[in-house]
């Protein structure tokens, strides 16, 4: 019986193999109670903030970047405002002139968000038109300022009134007056001056022709000239006052020598003649006065002298006629007085 047991089960284990069990781990001790966090909390929150920061950094950049995007956007676009200067056009009939004093431009404050600001253009504006059929003082509204983009509004123009007047347009023959600068060179004079044409048409308002009479030429320059001239200038009438453009005057210069009369005192009197001791005769008075009529160059270099003429057979006291020497060519003279008393000089007695 024992040994039937026996052959069964021998008999058993070679009809089936036996199987491998896996080997289970040997878990590990438990870490000794001093190495474990003592302070797990603190732990978990440095975990957690590692992540936050370094966990998909280019998702993270991104969004920083679109998040200081909207702020730039969002707090970039609020209103503000620039001032521009716009010109100002007036409409003026062709039988009227405009007499007040013209408004050339306005400065208008303009507001609106700061991207369509930026993107403003203020010559896209176009001129305030001011119309003939107004006068006095005018009032500038923003309704005046057109093509204004969308989205932007106009606050303040200044000035916000224009003064606008009219007068009828008429025209006027004035005489035409030469202004002249400076002078000739010295020892020369201007002898006379004339424009041609010497009458002109002009045109402006009524009101201001009437007291009108003549208009002047640009300024003609007579500095350092010693000779006559002609010289071409154009007018320049006052303000408000039109001419024909291509209006043009020839002025036409006289110089002449500048002629004078001077008086030259105390000219002294000599005795002159053949054979002659001048310091043997005196003359009472021994000086005479000259007046000289001529060119001023001429006179001023002049260089005179008078004198008595005697001759050998003189030998008494005698009135003689004075003789003046040194008189430039073209000079009048005149002597004062014209006879002077000679007379000899009479030896000292012992």
């Amino acid at each position: 019986m024992a040994r039937k047991r026996g052959d069964d089960t021998i008999g058993s284990l070679g009809r089936a193999p036996a199987r491998s069990q896996p080997i289970a781990p040997i878990p590990s001790p438990p870490p000794p109670r001093d190495e474990l966090d003592p302070h797990p909390v603190r732990s978990a929150v440095r975990i957690w903030l590692h992540g936050a920061l370094f966990d998909n950094l280019g998702l993270k950049f991104l969004s920083l970047v679109l998040a200081v995007t909207v702020f730039l956007l969002v707090n970039n676009d609020k209103d503000r405002e620039i001032t521009v200067a716009i010109p100002v056009h007036y409409e003026i009939p062709t039988d009227k002139v405009l007499v007040s004093d013209q408004l050339e431009e306005v400065r208008v404050t303009i507001k609106g968000p700061f991207r369509r600001l930026r993107k403003f253009d203020q010559r896209e504006l176009l001129p305030i038109t001011l119309s003939p059929m107004a006068s006095g003082d005018l009032t500038l509204v923003p309704e005046m300022i057109q093509n204004l983009p969308p989205g932007l509004t106009v606050t303040t123009i200044n000035p916000h009134t224009a003064h606008v007047q009219f007068d009828k347009r008429v025209d006027k023959l004035v005489e035409v007056t030469t202004i002249t600068t400076g002078r000739p060179q010295h020892g020369y004079v201007m002898a006379e001056l004339k424009a041609v044409p010497t009458t002109v048409r002009v045109r402006g308002g009524e009101r201001l022709l009437a007291a009108l009479t003549a208009v002047r030429t640009n300024d003609v320059s007579l500095e350092g000239h010693t000779a006559s001239f002609d010289t071409e200038t154009q007018l320049a009438p006052p303000e408000g006052v039109g001419v024909d453009p291509g209006q043009r005057v020839t002025v036409h210069v006289r110089i002449d020598e500048e002629l004078v009369t001077r008086k030259l005192p105390g000219v002294s009197v000599t005795v002159r003649g053949d054979g002659i001791d001048a310091a043997r005769w005196t003359t009472a008075p021994p000086s005479v006065d000259v007046t000289l009529t001529g060119a001023l160059l001429a006179i001023e270099n002049a260089k005179l002298t008078a004198y008595i003429k005697l001759t050998g057979n003189d030998s008494r006291a005698r009135e003689a006629e004075v003789t003046i020497e040194g008189v430039p060519s073209g000079v009048g003279s005149r002597v004062s007085p014209e006879r002077v008393k000679v007379q000899p000089v009479l030896p000292n007695k012992p």
